[in-house]
């Protein structure tokens, strides 16, 4: 079949270490021995980049591709991205990015991608699957997510501390899973426990699912027929990562139990598992009783040759609370250890191939009853099945590259209404009009509504663009200062269009946002808003913010149904939508402020769809006085953030709550204020200038770079002499 099959990861082993890593390097062999043609194989790398003949060596025929954070790029393909480190949602945002240039530069240097698989730890499908959906690139490949066991998972059922870019993250994995064309659940219960996490309707979630179980290989010996049978001389052994959801303590906890309980048992406990966290390994360390110190081994680097050699002859445990497929507990059966599982894992549940007293005993989890089935089993004195995984179903071979769906035939292009409040912004009102006129889309309209504007400049431009000759410009006058929502709605209702661009009067848009907005809207009925990414602009004459340094950006989910109860990750108050759609929810005329941010939350709660562009499409003009940088509207954030959540509720398990709940994770009137202030200090002409001296330093060689700080030091101190006399 035609079309590269394209693996994304960060780990592969034997490179780096990880499940995620091993369990691609066992498809990666499959799939070259199941098609044949190892050519057609690519695997792009965002970790530091693996020497070319060492991977040659392993995978002989793959294609490698780097895409480490060096090659993140900011222009690719003409189009203009964030800076990496600008990305306000996540960084791992800016990953996913770096992952969507990579596989484009592949697709333009090999043809169209026919299957590109990616993990679902950290959103990096989230940029790739936006890029499909706008239209823009791997429009013939199948773009699938596979549930590994994802950061907000993790986040979930471990003891990490969770802040609002952790929000963003579960937005941006949730709508990876949204937008891919195929989920890969690795075991059915898990893929049911994940939907359930991520909140998926059945109809959103069972018509893309695909179970596919990876291969199990083991790197030494053959496979056993059955268990050992444990003795009294037999090693228990902890294999997994020691890790809060791996649940080293009531591994080591059942274990001090059943020593206790069984002086007969001679055998030494081992924990031989990677320990990255060095606290959290001291502190499982301390859980073993000081009377049963000499009975634990600890090995925390142990080659896989020794890691084979204890397990294959050892009663392995695996206390897991959750584990999307646990390659570690398959090949610990597989080479012969005596498994024990948790039967609360979905990784282990009763639907999975795991049988208790068939081929591994099951406990509830408890370090009690981890004791009891340690008994069962060194008791019990009979070997066990081997638990087998189900058969591989190699997804990429049942994906033949896709036609691409023409777009619906339309007479003409659908009109675009682009609408545009207007109060006392006369300044930059023209700009912001010949912006949006100079798009590259044919069929548009600007709706100038004018809310009673007061100062002589603007009511010169209003009538000014009133009696200008382009039929494309409509001014509407309100006779009276209704607001911005209320102003919003009265330009929702004067506009002729299918779809509505919100610009607010002093902004810009890029020209090329529209027509893939339409586009995108054309293609996917079952969206109703188009999001672009956003970068800053200085108030300065004659700025060109496509061309000029961006001194921020920043960046959006769209459907951010976590953070966007927090902080608005939805959009600007620029985006594109259907007008009726918009109209359908109206903007909240009794807000002073955040409305657009009040109405894409509803759109959310109501289960509306987004797609995000990646590339910077929406230019936000960075005004002194604008309305959400005043002292006052600072101080006032407060009730302002009261206003949008009073009216709305949230559900916990049989309890609805009032909304406003979440006020006591939002930011203080103080803290908002303290960060305005500190954005106005870095913003000021002597901190930019002082930046630029630091950025024109850092270029210096140096030798150079250490003379000027010399030089620097001997004037600091015959100053401070002068003073001192």
């Amino acid at each position: 079949m035609p079309g590269l099959i394209v693996f994304v990861t960060r780990e592969l082993f034997p490179f780096t270490q990880g499940g995620i890593g091993r369990v691609l390097a066992n498809m990666l062999d499959a799939v070259r021995s199941t098609s044949g043609d190892a050519e057609r194989i690519a695997v792009v790398f965002l970790d530091a980049p693996i020497e070319a003949s060492r991977f040659a060596a392993r995978f002989p025929g793959v294609l490698l591709v780097d895409a480490s954070p060096a090659t993140y790029t900011e222009r690719d393909d003409g189009f203009r991205y964030p800076p990496a480190d600008q990305y306000t949602t996540h960084a791992l945002h800016a990953d996913s990015v770096r992952a969507m240039q990579a596989l484009k530069r592949l697709e333009r240097k090999h043809g169209p991608l026919r299957y590109v698989e990616f993990p679902d730890w950290g959103a990096v499908a989230f940029a790739s699957v936006q890029e499909k959906r706008l239209g823009l690139a791997f429009e013939t490949a199948t773009i699938a997510v596979r549930l590994h066991t994802s950061s907000s998972v993790l986040n979930a059922t471990e003891a990490n501390l969770i802040d609002r870019t952790s929000l963003a993250l579960y937005d941006l994995e949730r709508k990876a899973l949204a937008d891919c064309d195929v989920v890969i659940g690795q075991v059915s219960a898990t893929a049911r426990a994940m939907q359930t996490f991520f909140d998926f309707a059945d109809d959103e979630w069972l018509p893309r699912l695909v179970i596919d179980a990876p291969p199990v290989v083991l790197d030494h010996g053959a496979a056993a027929s059955s268990s050992i049978v444990p003795d009294s001389d037999t090693p228990i052994v902890f294999s997994s990562k020691v890790q809060r959801i791996k649940r080293p303590d009531v591994f080591v906890r059942g274990c001090s139990d059943f020593l206790h309980k069984h002086p007969e048992y001679r055998g030494t406990v081992h924990l031989m598992a990677a320990a990255p966290d060095a606290a959290y390994r001291d502190e499982i360390r301390r859980l073993v009783p000081d009377d049963l110190a000499h009975r634990f081994t600890f090995q925390f680097a142990a080659d896989s040759e020794a890691r084979h050699a204890l397990i294959r002859r050892s009663v392995c445990v695996f206390p897991n609370t959750f584990e999307s497929f646990c390659l570690a507990a398959y090949e610990a059966s597989l080479a012969g250890a005596l498994c024990l599982v948790n039967r609360s894992n979905p990784a282990f549940a009763d639907a999975t191939p795991w049988v208790d007293g068939e081929n591994c005993i099951k406990f509830d989890g408890a370090p009690a009853d981890l004791s009891r089935a340690l008994t069962k089993a060194f008791d019990a004195r009979t070997a066990l099945a081997v638990a087998r995984s189900a058969a591989h179903a190699c997804p990429w071979e049942s994906s033949a590259a896709r036609e691409v769906e023409p777009a619906p035939a339309r007479a003409e292009l659908p009109l675009v209404s682009v609408l545009v409040p207007h109060h006392n912004l006369g300044a930059y009102l023209e700009d912001t009009v010949r912006s949006a006129l100079a798009s590259d889309y044919a069929n548009l309209e600007v709706v100038v509504v004018d809310d009673a504007s007061t100062d002589a400049h603007s009511v010169e431009v209003v009538e000014r663009l009133t009696a200008n000759a382009d039929p494309r410009v409509r001014v509407v006058r309100s006779p009276q200062n209704l607001g911005l929502a209320a102003t919003r709605n009265v330009a929702l209702s004067h506009a002729r269009g299918t779809y509505a661009l919100t610009l607010d009067a002093d902004d810009l848009i890029d020209p090329r946002f529209v027509p893939i907005a339409v586009k995108a809207l054309g293609r996917h009925p079952e969206v109703s808003f188009v999001v672009p990414q956003t970068a800053y602009f200085d108030d300065t004459s004659g700025a060109d913010p496509a061309q000029a340094p961006w001194p921020q950006c920043m960046t959006f989910v769209g459907e951010a149904r976590a953070s966007g109860l927090l902080q608005n990750r939805f959009s600007t108050a620029t985006i594109m939508g259907r007008v009726d759609a918009f109209c359908g929810l109206a903007y909240d005329e009794s807000l002073s402020a955040y409305e657009d941010w009040d109405l894409y939350m509803r759109a959310v709660m109501a289960r509306r769809r987004f797609i995000v562009t990646n590339a910077v499409h929406f230019y936000y003009r960075r005004r002194a006085g604008s309305m959400i940088h005043s002292e006052a509207a600072l101080r006032r954030v407060g009730l302002y953030y009261h206003d949008i959540v009073r009216r709305k509720n949230i559900t916990i398990g049989l309890n609805t709550l009032p909304m406003y709940v979440v006020e006591a994770a939002a930011d203080s009137d103080a803290l908002a204020l303290a960060r305005a202030q500190l954005a106005a200090y870095q913003n000021s002409k002597f901190v930019k200038a002082a930046l630029r001296v630091r950025a024109f330093a850092n270029l210096l060689p140096k030798p150079v770079l250490r003379g000027l700080g010399r030089t620097a030091g001997f004037l600091t101190k015959a100053r401070a002499a002068r003073r001192g006399k």
